[in-house]
């Protein structure tokens, strides 16, 4: 669906994306993290169109991003991480702009309007950060398409509206919608999408299908001993001998987790993988 062929983007000397490539298939939701500059961005806005690739290409559902970018845009929807509106326009009006360009109705504006608790009678600038975040996704589900690109978009939701959102994009993906999103929640990477791309200075450093990670019977450890003594560390094996070990000691704090593929995620991040 989504193919990310040796890609490069310059600012000048500088290398923003670095000859990535990357293979989405189609129903998937795709993950892509990394620190902020990493180059996710810049990789949407090229996918987009937005931008010129310096060399390389992106190709959606066989078409090339940039010659035949207007097809493209009829059946994707991308939604960037920021997005300046015209502050004294109302939100229903917002709305009924992009309807234009849309087979959705007004009912179907209405009923996301109700599912993400947005007043459609405020004008823009009455809004809260989460709220102007509410008006950017469903201006994007009502345009709606076979491929959404998303940057950063449950920054700003609280916890309830992040999970109602992943609620509806599983319902696209579970219709054969294909999901390329960043993410810096590292929690929803892990739990909701199928695959992960890392980035790190414009190069992927890691793919993750997350179908097939396993990291069951690990633990993190965090223990402090009375002698002053922290430790941490990753264990592998049966709990049974870790309990039996730690109660040997003279603990004054203990903590033992299931690692979590997040963990490894910061690991990249921290430097592991260069």
């Amino acid at each position: 669906m989504i193919e990310i062929n040796n890609l490069t983007k310059k600012f000048g000397d500088f290398k923003a994306v670095d000859n990535i490539s990357l293979d989405i298939k189609k129903g998937r939701i795709y993950g892509f993290v990394g620190k902020n500059g990493a180059g996710k961005s810049t990789t949407m806005r090229v996918m987009m169109n937005m931008l010129m690739p310096s060399s390389g290409s992106v190709r959606i559902n066989n078409l090339d991003a940039v010659e035949d970018s207007k097809r493209i845009k009829e059946f994707t929807s991308y939604m960037p991480s920021d997005i300046t509106y015209y502050d004294n326009l109302k939100v229903s009006k917002f709305f009924e702009f992009n309807l234009e360009f849309s087979a959705r109705t007004k009912d179907d504006m209405a009923d996301l309007a109700k599912y993400f608790e947005l007043d459609l009678n405020k004008k823009i600038a009455e809004l809260s950060l989460g709220n102007k975040k509410k008006v950017s996704i469903i201006a994007m589900l009502l345009k709606g398409g076979d491929v959404l690109i998303l940057d950063e978009p449950t920054s700003g939701l609280d916890p309830l509206m992040q999970k109602k959102f992943f609620d509806l994009i599983l319902r696209e993906k579970e219709a054969g919608v294909t999901v390329f999103l960043s993410s810096h929640n590292l929690l929803e990477i892990e739990r909701y999408c199928d695959e992960v791309a890392i980035i790190k200075d414009g190069k992927i450093v890691e793919i993750v299908d997350l179908d097939k990670v396993s990291i069951k019977h690990q633990q993190v450890v965090e223990y402090k001993i009375k002698d002053g003594r922290e430790v941490r560390r990753d264990v592998v094996g049966d709990i049974n001998e870790l309990v039996l070990e730690l109660s040997l000691l003279d603990l004054e704090y203990l903590e033992i987790k299931n690692k979590s593929v997040e963990s490894e995620f910061i690991g990249f991040y921290e430097g592991k993988g260069e």
